[in-house]
């Protein structure tokens, strides 16, 4: 049955008729990049939501990526965002997830189900740190598997841009850097990126790599015709007049002389301290008397404080109580009305009518965007009041406030309104030079095509100096850290995972690292801070806090202070903070393993499942692939490497390492199952819980990945992918070639002899890179980890030159195959060209990435642990 005509079917979900720029953007069947410039009020979360749900969704159109990826510009509020999205689904009837991205443990994986089409909800700092591979709030080896799916089969929406600071030029950049990919290397799956904004204009997105697009997206870009730009929301009236208040005791004086009873009053100023200070103000002039006599006057208003440094806890209950335009109506207001004490939080993804705006002098797309929170429904009216510049800026430059303030005394001047219709007119009419200096945008750091290539690596730096892309989410100096507060000894060294327990997002609180910096300096080591370190897998105490990167989730002690319920963070609060009860539905157990193993170098909690040999894993995450891949109707060749990766992926858990860590009393109770020395997968109280004690740092999938290479080189040593590449080199360099003794020689028609033997170099390279990748824990680089280094064996990931794997048996393409003893070697590990292996492993990653690109790299690994996971959760045994 063919889909409804989409004017029907936005109005049925929506349940108001689409605008004429919502009607034609839902109708055009191509999804490409796209610049929409439409005001506040206008619809414009539906209007782009809908058109992917429409095509994606309901007309199972491939042509449209699999993901929406909405991008928020700060810590704002999308939980109002997410409802509504919700809404229109549920009225669809289509099965879509929504998923919002905050950090903590999420109730489900969306990375999971690549092939699903899901909506991704989340800030800059969380969705762009993913799609520049360092995903902030995620475990190190959980960071190439969001980065490929948000960089594959992804429709980006960036929501008001004008606020996205450095972030904007990233999403122009890295659109740039995957329409590159898509044309000079392979082209997977569609990748588009819409940008919109009240206030857009084009040269923002003007970089480097991407200006040569800007004209034509400009000339297509949606637009409301000006000849529609009369009546209904144009025509809203808002007066706006100056006002010569700053300080804060002013400010409060002048909003509550300008308060009426009954209804809705925001005020909106540039600094949170300043929030803070200003809410404490009001408070103190909406009560009389002083300690316990305190009392509230007679009439007072009441009064929310609404800033970025709450925990997700405070900031969920605020759309219930008072910031939606349900709790703000009229009918839900208190008698003596409510006055909203607010930052730019309230700039975009809120939705509230206001009757007055009081604001602090902003750069002008910011106030623009202000301006819509005051009378912003049909029919509505209101009064708009720009207080003076304020001692301090910051967070904007002198330059912006004073293009602004000269915009704003124009606009007071001639039209004493600030409606869509006057704010338009007012832009049209403004000379170029003033125009210019009003929608300035000269970010400070830019990133480059070398800098995303090298991001691709994620190998721990064992200095701790990990690539900081905080630099090109926002910039200045009031990047964030996440912190939570718990109850451990503030004396501590180390907390071990299972004392600090699993983070929920419900207890994250966004802190400008600059200000946590300070925090812990001031008590002389009173305040410890604790963060989770990789390599040994437990919290360990911060002690070089001026190495505290943006981006980390850090533990605060509960007796530290530093946060109260009703001021948020607060560096001066001493009072014990009360930590946040996680939410009563508790996550799904396949998320909970996922992000534990992610945390830790060693952790192999995903191994952790029903009894499952090697060859019915590897068969079972390969039937999964095979699933993924028809569904997005991959190509042919590359899911059958795609199999024969999944078949091969858990080859080294024969290794007796790992093998050893099944507890014998575990295995007797278990039957014929627990006997057998090829197990890929045993029950949570099988282990033994202490990790590799003979081997610390253990990795089974550089034992799998060295098995095959072991096992082609046996069959075929001057295979393309080994010497045969590089036999002429060696010669001319006196190397002579390291054959295989004929005892070890295996027959070409082994059938996984034959499989690896018929594939050519890179694909052969490719099919490896995936079986060593796919925990997210040894991808680029082979090298000792400081777990190795203890040991003193010279080990890479606990994993020894001339180890050796006992006979066991693997999933081939039909049926299962033995696989006789190999022996395993690190040559693939040192720079250069050997004699057994040919080419290194750096060098084969290097010629993938040239091949393929990072996107696509990083990508098709998505899959295969997606895969991986999924068949680990089948109970098969």
């Amino acid at each position: 049955m063919p889909p409804p005509p989409y004017a029907a079917w936005f109005q049925t979900v929506a349940r108001f008729s689409p605008h004429d720029w919502q009607r034609a953007l839902g109708e055009a069947t191509r999804c490409e990049h796209r610049l929409l410039r439409i005001p506040t009020g206008f619809g414009k979360t539906a209007g782009v939501v809908l058109p992917w749900l429409y095509h994606r969704v309901l007309r199972e159109d491939l042509g449209w990526p699999t993901r929406l990826v909405f991008c928020f510009p700060m810590r704002t509020l999308v939980e109002q965002t997410e409802a509504d999205i919700k809404a229109w689904i549920e009225r669809s009837r289509l099965s879509v997830a929504v998923h919002v991205l905050m950090g903590g443990v999420e109730a489900q994986r969306w990375e999971l189900a690549p092939e699903q089409p899901a909506i991704l909800l989340g800030t800059q700092d969380m969705l762009l740190s993913r799609a520049m591979n360092r995903g902030y709030g995620t475990g190190r080896a959980w960071w190439p598997w969001p980065f490929g799916l948000v960089s594959l089969d992804a429709l980006w929406v960036f929501d008001e841009i004008q606020l996205m600071d450095a972030g904007l030029a990233t999403s122009a950049q890295l659109a740039a850097f995957r329409d590159h990919d898509a044309t000079a290397r392979r082209r997977l799956r569609p990748s588009h990126a819409w940008w919109m904004s009240a206030t857009l204009q084009p040269w923002w997105l003007e970089t480097v790599d991407f200006r040569g697009q800007v004209a034509a997206l400009d000339e297509q870009a949606v637009r409301i015709p000006e000849a529609e730009r009369q009546g209904g929301l144009w025509e809203v009236s808002k007066s706006i007049e100056l006002g010569d208040a700053t300080a804060e005791a002013d400010v409060a004086k002048l909003a509550l002389e300008m308060h009426r009873p009954g209804t809705l009053s925001l005020v909106v100023v540039n600094q949170v301290q300043r929030a803070v200070d200003l809410f404490q103000a009001l408070d103190d002039r909406c009560h009389e008397r002083k300690g316990k006599m305190r009392v509230r006057r007679p009439g007072a208003p009441e009064l929310k404080l609404v800033h970025s440094r709450f925990r997700g806890a405070e900031r969920a209950q605020w759309r219930h109580d008072f910031l939606s335009r349900a709790a703000s109506h009229p009918e839900k207001l208190p008698s003596e009305g409510r006055i909203i004490i607010a930052t730019q939080v309230v700039e975009a993804g809120v939705d509230v009518s206001a009757r007055l705006l009081i604001t602090d002098l902003a750069p002008w797309s910011s106030l623009v965007q202000r301006f819509g929170r005051c009378a912003r429904y049909e029919g509505e009216s209101g009064a708009i009041v720009v207080l003076g510049k304020t001692k301090t800026a910051a967070p904007y430059a002198e330059a912006e406030l004073d293009a602004a303030a000269e915009a704003i005394a124009k606009l007071a001047r001639s039209a004493g309104d600030a409606s869509p219709r006057a704010v338009d007119a007012f832009e049209q009419a403004c000379a170029p030079e003033l125009l210019g200096r009003l929608y300035r945008y000269t970010p400070a750091h830019i990133l480059r095509r070398r800098d995303v290539d090298d991001l691709f690596d994620t190998t721990p730096d064992l200095t701790g100096s990990d690539l900081d892309v905080g630099r090109y989410i926002r910039s200045g100096e009031d990047r964030d850290v996440r912190v939570f507060w718990r109850s451990v000894d503030p004396a501590s060294r180390t907390l071990s995972r299972e004392q600090v327990g699993r983070v929920h997002r419900a207890e994250l609180c966004p802190v400008p690292v600059r200000e946590l910096r300070d925090f812990v300096r001031a008590d002389r080591g009173g305040r410890p801070a604790f963060t989770l370190d990789y390599v040994l897998g437990a919290y360990i105490r911060v002690d070089e806090v001026d190495r505290i990167p943006p981006g980390s989730t850090l533990l605060l002690p509960s007796s530290a202070g530093g946060y109260t319920a009703d001021l948020g963070w607060n560096p001066k609060a001493s009072a014990e903070v009360v930590p946040v009860v996680p939410p009563a539905e508790p996550a799904e157990r396949a998320a909970l393993r996922l992000d534990q193993s992610a945390e830790a170098a060693e952790d192999d909690s995903l191994s952790h499942a029903a009894w499952k040999n090697i060859a019915t894993h590897g068969r079972e995450t390969a039937e999964q692939l095979r699933d993924i891949a028809t569904a997005l109707r991959l190509p042919e060749r590359l899911a059958e490497l795609l199999e024969l990766a999944a078949r091969w992926h858990d080859a080294g858990k024969a290794h007796a390492v790992f093998q050893d860590a099944i507890r014998q009393d575990a295995r007797a109770k278990a039957g014929e199952v627990g006997q057998r020395r090829d197990l890929a997968k045993a029950p949570d109280g099988a282990w033994t819980g202490n990790g590799y004690p003979t081997r610390p740092g253990f990795r089974h999938e550089l034992a799998s990945v060295l098995a095959l290479f072991s096992l082609l080189r046996r069959a075929n040593p001057r295979h393309a992918a080994l010497l045969g590449g590089c036999a002429e080199l060696l010669a001319a360099l006196g190397e002579p070639l390291s054959a295989a003794p004929p005892e070890d020689a295996i027959d070409e028609s082994h059938p996984l002899a034959r499989e690896l033997a018929g594939l050519s170099d890179e694909e052969l390279n490719l099919v490896a890179f995936l079986v060593c990748a796919h925990h997210g824990k040894v991808r680029t680089a082979w090298t000792s980890t400081p777990l190795d280094q203890r040991a003193g064996h010279g080990d890479i990931h606990g994993v020894r030159d001339r180890d050796a794997l006992e006979p066991f048996a693997l999933a081939a393409a039909q049926g299962d195959a033995q696989v006789p003893s190999l022996t395993l070697s690190l040559e693939l590990a040192a720079l250069g060209v050997g004699a057994r292996y040919g080419v290194s492993w750096s060098e084969r990653v290097a010629g993938l990435l040239e091949a393929w690109g990072p996107f696509t790299l990083a990508y098709l690994e998505a899959l295969l642990r997606a895969a991986d996971v999924r068949a680990s959760m089948d109970a098969t045994s």
